[in-house]
C-alpha cells in the first residue's frame, strides 16, 4: 500500500470526528484564518456532475498566493450504501512536491484539512504532514476565476441545495408560423430564413447556417420563441416541449441540471456546471434564477446553438 494511501486510511479512521454531511456542505470558498501554520491559505469547492467535485487550491509563497490550480476531488461516504459524506480528498502535483489534502466538515460549519506532503526534490528533508481549519468565506465566483474576497456577496457557491426541482418558471412565449420555413439568398449573398413570406430569422452572409437553420426548423418543428426571467436570452422550442435529440451541425454544450448553479463573476451572473460557463446573465440575478430554475424543473442536459460564436438560434435538450 503506498505511502498517501496509508496516509489517507489513517486519517479517515482516527481523523476529527465530523457531523454527517452531504457534498452540499462542503461546496463553497473557503478560507484559511492561519495560513502561515499550514501553507494552505485558500480552497474553492464546486460541484462537477453527479456527486462529483472540482477543488481548486491556493497557497501561501511568502509575498504572494499561489494557485495550485483546479482537479477532481474524490469524495467518500460512511459506507458503499451510505451517503453520508465522511471526507473530500484532493491532490496536487508539483515538481518538487505533491500535496494531499484530505477535508471534513466539523460540526461548527467549517472544514477541517489534513495534508500530507511528499517532497519530491531529492533533497535531505522530511515528508511531512500539517492540519488546519478553514472558514467559509463571502465569495460566490466560479472556480476558473481567481477568488475575491469581496464582502457583501451571499455566502455558499451561488446554487441553493443541489438536486432539488424548485417550480417551473413562467414562460414568455411568442408564437411563430414556421411552416414551410426555408433559407432564402437576398441583395446579392445576405441570406434569411423565411416562412410564409415573413422573416423568422436574419442570417447575414452565412450561407451554411441559413441551411442549418432551415433544417432545425423542420426537424424540431419549432413555432414559439421563448424566454424566462426577462426579455432577452430567447430559446426556441415546439409544442411538445424541448427536444431530446442533437441535429447534426448544431453546437451543444451538455451539463447535469442537478449540479447547475448560479455565481456571481465581477459584475455578472451566470449559469455554471463545474468550470463550464453555460448562459452569462450579466447583473441580471432575476433572469439567472429564473433560467437555473428552468434547467431543474425541465431536466434539460445541454444548450444548443445553430452557429457559434454569435449564434443565430439557442434550444435547450432534455434526456
Amino acid at each position: 500500500m503506498s505511502r498517501f494511501r496509508f496516509a489517507l486510511l489513517f486519517f479517515v479512521l482516527t481523523g476529527f470526528c465530523a457531523a454527517d454531511a452531504a457534498t452540499d456542505d462542503f461546496l463553497g470558498h473557503w478560507q484559511n484564518p492561519d495560513p502561515k501554520a499550514s501553507g494552505l491559505t485558500h480552497i474553492a469547492i464546486t460541484p462537477n456532475g453527479g456527486n462529483g467535485v472540482d477543488v481548486r487550491a491556493y497557497g501561501d509563497c511568502r509575498a504572494i498566493e499561489c494557485d495550485w490550480g483546479i482537479v477532481q476531488g474524490k469524495v467518500y461516504t460512511g459506507g458503499p450504501k451510505s451517503n453520508d459524506v465522511q471526507v473530500v480528498v484532493a491532490m496536487f502535483h508539483f515538481g518538487f512536491a505533491h500535496r494531499q489534502v484530505t477535508l471534513r466538515k466539523d460540526p461548527d460549519g467549517k472544514l477541517r484539512f489534513d495534508m500530507l506532503i511528499e517532497l519530491a526534490d531529492n533533497s535531505l528533508r522530511h515528508d511531512y504532514a500539517v492540519s488546519g481549519t478553514l472558514k467559509k468565506t463571502t465569495w460566490v465566483g466560479p472556480v476558473t476565476q481567481v477568488w475575491q474576497n469581496q464582502p457583501g456577496l451571499q455566502n455558499g457557491w451561488g446554487g441553493g441545495a443541489r438536486g432539488s426541482a424548485p417550480a417551473a418558471p413562467e414562460e414568455s412565449c411568442t408564437m411563430i408560423d414556421t411552416r414551410g420555413a426555408r433559407a432564402v439568398e437576398e441583395m446579392k449573398g445576405y441570406w434569411f430564413v423565411k416562412a410564409n413570406g415573413k422573416v423568422i430569422v436574419d442570417v447575414g452572409r452565412d450561407e451554411k447556417a441559413a441551411q442549418l437553420a432551415e433544417a432545425a426548423f423542420h426537424f424540431y418543428k419549432f413555432d414559439r420563441r421563448c424566454t424566462v426571467g426577462g426579455p432577452f436570452k430567447t430559446y426556441w422550442k415546439s409544442a411538445e416541449g424541448f427536444a431530446t435529440d442533437k441535429i447534426g451541425g448544431a453546437i451543444c454544450w451538455k451539463f447535469q441540471p442537478t449540479t447547475a448553479h448560479i455565481v456571481r463573476s465581477g459584475n455578472s451572473w451566470k449559469v455554471v456546471d463545474g468550470a463550464n460557463t453555460l448562459v452569462d446573465l450579466g447583473d441580471n440575478k432575476k433572469k439567472a434564477e429564473a433560467t437555473l430554475g428552468l434547467i431543474r424543473a425541465n431536466k434539460l442536459t445541454a444548450e444548443c446553438f445553430v452557429r457559434q460564436p454569435n449564434p443565430l438560434m439557442a434550444f435547450w435538450l432534455k434526456d
